[in-house]
């Protein structure tokens, strides 16, 4: 990325599913790095992150070490589960704070995302919740789960970048997911995802 480029906007996707329609219509280049999964436009980076923590770790960290100086923000955007019956199936949710699943409350730290209108926190789960007994453990500290935000905020926090995220609920976490079903729909789902971030930006951009 040219030094002469103005800061852009990190976007995060766990998966290229999620992200299709933004690589389609975004006009994004594949950028040669250490890893797959690492694209420009005139605007954005876009990076996908993988599944789960420690992917996210990884390759989150590497991605900022190179480019945090030219990012303004990063912005995670995917779908997750609902643990809750007030959070709808098929809406998109801001949101406020995430925590990590761990042996106690305080295991983790708690990261707050820098959107103050969010209401909605989630809970990154250390494996994708299938089971009922799984979700319910979970349920107390988040009415949403996924499998990443909170490695994206842990290094947010790191290279002082702040972070949005914005999830897209596919199922009810737990009730006999149906996986092969969720990704059947990813580009509907990739879909929705894109054009509220294009509405976010009109509205928001900075």
């Amino acid at each position: 990325m040219s030094s002469e480029t103005s800061q852009k906007i990190l976007l995060t996707f766990a998966h290229r599913g999620e992200a299709e329609a933004f690589l389609k219509q975004g006009r994004f280049q594949r950028l040669s790095f250490s890893f797959k999964g690492l694209y420009e436009s005139e605007s954005e980076l876009l990076l996908l992150t993988g599944e789960g923590i420690h992917s996210v770790t990884e390759r989150l960290t590497a991605a900022c070490a190179v480019f945090h100086q030219n990012a303004s923000q990063v912005i995670n955007l995917g779908i997750a589960g609902s643990l809750d019956e007030n959070i709808q199936l098929g809406e998109i949710y801001s949101i406020r704070k995430v925590f990590r699943e761990g042996v106690a409350p305080n295991s983790f730290p708690v990261f707050r995302s820098f959107d103050d209108t969010a209401q909605a926190d989630c809970i990154t789960a250390e494996k994708r919740v299938v089971e009922k007994s799984y979700a319910t453990s979970l349920a107390p500290f988040a009415p949403i789960a996924d499998r990443e935000l909170w490695a994206i905020a842990s290094v947010c926090s790191r290279f002082n970048l702040p972070f949005r995220a914005y999830k897209l609920i596919s199922d009810r976490a737990g009730e006999d997911t149906d996986t092969s079903g969720i990704k059947r729909r990813a580009l509907e789902f990739s879909s929705r995802l894109y054009e509220y971030y294009c509405a976010y930006e009109r509205e928001n951009r900075l």
